[in-house]
C-alpha cells in the first residue's frame, strides 16, 4: 500500500486504517512494519498535498510551477521512497524486521 500511496495519495486512509488495526499487535514485525509504512506514507502524502494546495491557490494549473513540481515529485521523491518500500516488502516477506533508514530510528 505504501507504493500505491506514492503514486495515488488517496490510498492513505487505507494505510491509516491498517495501522489502527495493528498498532497493538503482539508480533513485533507487524507492528514495526505498519508503523514505519504509515510514517513513510504520511511524509509523501503531506508533500503531495502541499504541492497540490500551492498549485491551486498560488500558481494555477497552467503555470510552469505545476509542471516542475509534478516532475520533482514523481522523478525525485517517488524513487527516493520507492527503494526503501521495496526493501521493506522483501524483508517482511522473508519474515525479517526491516527498519527504514531514517524513519526506523524513531520507531520502537
Amino acid at each position: 500500500m505504501v507504493i500505491l500511496n506514492l503514486l495515488f495519495p488517496m490510498v492513505y486512509p487505507f494505510i491509516l486504517i491498517h495501522w489502527f488495526q495493528n498498532k497493538k499487535s503482539p508480533n513485533d514485525m507487524v507492528r514495526i512494519s505498519v508503523k514505519e509504512a504509515l510514517i513513510l506514507a504520511t511524509i509523501s502524502t503531506i508533500v503531495f498535498v502541499a504541492i497540490v494546495i500551492s498549485v491551486l491557490f498560488y500558481f494555477g494549473f497552467n503555470s510552469t510551477f505545476t509542471l516542475i513540481a509534478g516532475e520533482i515529485y514523481y522523478m525525485v521523491l517517488v524513487p527516493l521512497f520507492f527503494v526503501p518500500a521495496i526493501l521493506g516488502i522483501t524483508k517482511t516477506n522473508s519474515d525479517q524486521v526491516y527498519r527504514y533508514p531514517v524513519i526506523g530510528k524513531f520507531c520502537k
